[in-house]
Formats: structure tokens, C-alpha cells, sequence
């Protein structure tokens, strides 16, 4: 467990080093504004007057889609190049030549990147709460549970790109990763909201389109899920089931980096 630490201390220290660290947390603050400003003045859906509670919760997703796609970019640029730069330096030979096992050095990384994307994720948590307190005299507590949620995504994001940054260039790993992503909430979305599915698919999902949506990484609908803990009307059918289908793909991810690490000539 020391050596775990070790690593993962040092993976921290040069994601704090880096500077896309500050620049995307930067631009991310920028961003997370917009959500706040939301949260005043008045706004009618569907012929009804939002009431201020509504409004601070319409204005948090808003924070909350905000604060994730930018942790999902930070994962992504941490993500693709953790493990290759060690290789293509040579560090990962004096890892692993000391007794240190492969799996400690990916469990130390992986634990390294993780720390430093849930820290820019809290920070601007943290700074949209304190912000929309002062504006609407209201802590959305409801924030931090549906990051919490939010975490497993991560998870699976952060396992996935290092999979494929292992067989793969670095930056067709993020990208990958990303696209994949993004297409997996492409086809939750008219899955769980009416509005779009009776416009996208129908008033049922193609047996094609099912086959896929339970077959890939729901990312999508776990993200949709975590939402919906801060805005109900979002969706009225979600259930916790596709948080526990990213948590299993992500230990079957796992798995694989494990193996691909071990089979790999350093």
C-alpha cells in the first residue's frame, strides 16, 4: 500500500504541475458563472412560472453539465498520456525494477489521476455553491450527490482511455474516449426523456438500438441518472442500474489494462 501511495503522490504532483490543470479550471469557473446566473429573474416552461426553488435547481444542472464535461476533459488529458509518457521516458523501468508490482504502479497512477480531476471537480463544485448561495440564498447541497454519482463515469472514462492509450497513439485514446462518451449519451437521451424519444426512435427503442444501448457502456444514462438527482423533471424513469453497469465495465476494463500491462515488454 506504500508504494501504491508513493505513485499515486507523484502522479498528483504532476497533474498540479501541469498547466492545463489551471487553464481548463480557469475556462471552468468562466463557464460555471453562466449556471449561477441562471438562478435569477423568472422563466416559464411549459406555460408555468418556475418557483425560486425550481430556478436554483434548473440553474444547477446547468453547474452541474458545466463542471462535469470540464472534468471529463481534464480526465481525458491526464487520462492518455499517463502511462505512455513513463514508457517513452524510461521512468517506468525504475518503477517497476524496485518492488513495486505492475499492479501497484497502475493502481498508483490510476488512484493519482483520479485525486487530481475529483480536486478541479470539488474546487469548482465548491465555487458555484458558494456563488449561488450569495445569489439565491440557497446551498445545493443536491450538487455534491449527484457528482458523487457522477464519480463512477469517471471511473470507467479515466480505466477506458488508459486502456486504449496502451494500444493505441495517445491522443486517438482521448478521443476515442470522448467520442465514445458522447455517443453514449446520445443514445440514453431518447431512452429517458419523452419529449425526445417520441421524436427520435418512436414510441419504442429499435431492437438494434436496444441490443447496442445494453451492450456499450452506459455512460450516458449514469450521467442522466446523476442529473436527475438535482432536477426531477429531467427524467421519471431512472433507477440506479446503469451506475451499477459502469461500475462492472469498469472492472472488466480493469482487467484488461491489467493484462495488456502484463503481457507489455518495458
Amino acid at each position: 500500500m506504500r508504494e501504491i501511495l508513493a505513485i499515486s503522490a507523484n502522479t498528483i504532483r504532476e497533474g498540479l504541475r501541469n498547466k492545463m490543470f489551471y487553464i481548463l479550471l480557469g475556462i471552468a469557473f468562466v463557464f460555471v458563472l453562466v449556471g449561477r446566473g441562471c438562478m435569477s429573474g423568472s422563466m416559464n416552461i411549459q406555460n408555468r412560472e418556475l418557483s425560486p426553488e425550481q430556478m436554483v435547481s434548473f440553474g444547477t444542472i446547468i453547474g452541474f453539465f458545466i463542471i462535469t464535461f470540464w472534468g471529463l476533459t481534464l480526465a481525458g488529458l491526464l487520462s492518455m498520456g499517463a502511462i505512455l509518457t513513463d514508457i517513452e521516458t524510461g521512468v517506468i523501468t525504475t518503477f517497476i525494477s524496485k518492488p513495486i508490482s505492475r499492479f501497484e504502479y497502475l493502481m498508483g497512477k490510476f488512484i493519482g489521476i483520479v485525486a487530481v480531476v475529483l480536486l478541479n471537480v470539488a474546487i469548482l463544485a465548491l465555487g458555484f455553491s458558494i456563488l449561488a448561495y450569495l445569489r439565491a440564498g440557497i446551498f445545493p447541497l443536491h450538487l455534491f450527490l449527484a457528482l458523487g454519482v457522477f464519480v463512477v463515469n469517471l471511473l470507467m472514462l479515466i480505466s477506458f482511455i488508459l486502456l486504449v492509450s496502451l494500444v493505441s497513439a495517445r491522443i486517438i485514446a482521448m478521443i476515442f474516449g470522448i467520442l465514445a462518451y458522447l455517443f453514449s449519451v446520445g443514445i440514453a437521451i431518447p431512452v429517458y426523456i419523452d419529449a425526445l424519444r417520441d421524436k427520435m426512435v418512436g414510441s419504442s427503442m429499435s431492437p438494434v438500438l436496444e441490443i447496442i444501448y445494453f451492450a456499450f457502456p452506459q455512460w450516458g444514462s449514469a450521467h442522466i441518472y446523476a442529473a436527475s438527482l438535482i432536477y426531477a423533471p429531467l427524467s421519471q424513469r431512472m433507477s440506479y442500474l446503469p451506475v451499477a453497469h459502469s461500475l462492472l465495465y469498469t472492472v472488466v476494463i480493469w482487467l484488461l489494462v491489467r493484462f495488456v500491462v502484463a503481457k507489455k515488454e518495458f
